[in-house]
């Protein structure tokens, strides 16, 4: 009986891999043109089958293809062979490396992809790619709704045509992977918000705290709107992940900790309050909280085996790269 439920386990599973690689187009030079112009918007990836990384990348890139294929509109997940059926493609589109990812959009080539690699990722990285970069939101219950969402949006209201929602716009167009956008002319949405020809970045309800404002308005600073964006967008203490290092600029103190927004928003919070409160006294100093587990390899490089209990260990980089740990206990 054991033995017939690890089959029939197996078998599910074998069924379940199959069906999601079914979901990935394999193309070649005879077919490829036809195919992908099909499809509004397309991710190929060219790869070799020896290649080392494409055979990581692919069970990633499979279950994100059986996601895409329902949304609406759907975003097509393609592969090509560079050793077999692909080689002229792959000479066709300059590919000189292993995987190499490049985004189409009406059978034409768009851009390189340089998003993540894993299956949440690559699905949030494309559904930024399809549609209009800033959704407009024409009633109060879609402003609402937009603010609700997990993440950090930029929102902007314009009573009128300006240069600012020219900038706006053109933002949108060019950080749409990295942000949420929004914007309204509704009048009901501008008297909501309290804000007429305003770009204003606000904060998720799970990141706001006492130490900083819970929205930010744009007024011309730093340079742009852009710089104001990436000047804003983490706050006192950020949330770094392997996603976001290079966002993270030296001199730099990280509280490293189980940070989980899912199963323990309360306790994670807790923590980075406690560094909140000294990120808002150093304002020349970057601060962040990674997930210990997440970051295991960098505390190593700081010579710390394991991080042990429920307390923060501290390490960091002042501006020259030197590295330090903080050797008491954290309080």
């Amino acid at each position: 009986m054991i033995g017939s439920l690890k089959l029939v386990l197996l078998l599910s599973v074998i069924y379940l891999c199959k069906a999601s690689e079914e979901d990935v187009l394999e193309l070649t030079d005879g077919d490829f043109d036809s195919a992908i112009s099909q499809h509004d918007t397309a991710l190929v990836m060219f790869y070799a089958p020896w290649c080392g990384h494409c055979k990581r990348l692919k069970p990633e890139y499979a279950v994100a293809a059986g996601i895409l294929k329902n949304d609406d509109p759907p975003v097509a997940l393609a592969k090509v062979d560079c050793t077999e059926g692909g080689k002229s493609l792959c000479e066709k589109y300059s590919v000189s490396g292993y995987p190499t990812l490049k985004i189409f959009r009406k059978g034409e080539l768009s851009q390189e992809y340089n998003g993540p690699r894993e299956s949440n990722g690559i699905v949030k990285y494309m559904r930024a790619q399809v549609g209009p970069s800033s959704k407009d939101l024409l009633t109060v219950a879609n402003f609402e709704d937009f603010l609700n969402k997990d993440e950090v949006v930029v929102v902007g209201f314009f009573e009128k045509e300006s240069d600012l929602k020219g900038e706006f716009l053109k933002t949108a167009d060019k950080m749409r992977e990295e942000i949420t956008f929004g914007h309204s002319s509704a009048k009901e949405v501008l008297e909501k918000a309290g804000f007429k020809d305003n770009v204003v970045l606000y904060r998720p309800k799970r990141l706001q705290n006492k130490f900083e404002e819970s929205s930010v308005v744009y007024k011309g600073e730093p340079d742009s709107l852009k710089g104001f964006i990436k000047a804003n967008y983490h706050g006192l203490v950020g949330i770094r992940l392997k996603d976001n290092m290079r966002d993270f600029t030296d001199p730099l103190v990280v509280a490293y900790f189980d940070v989980d927004y899912v199963k323990n928003p309360k306790g994670t919070n807790y923590w980075r309050n406690r560094v909140l409160k000294v990120a808002k006294e150093m304002d020349e100093v970057t601060f962040a909280v990674s997930d210990k587990d997440d970051f295991t390899h960098e505390l190593n490089d700081y010579g710390i085996d394991f991080a042990k209990g429920d307390k923060p260990v501290v390490a960091g980089r002042d501006a020259d790269g030197n590295k330090f740990v903080m050797s008491t206990e954290f309080r």
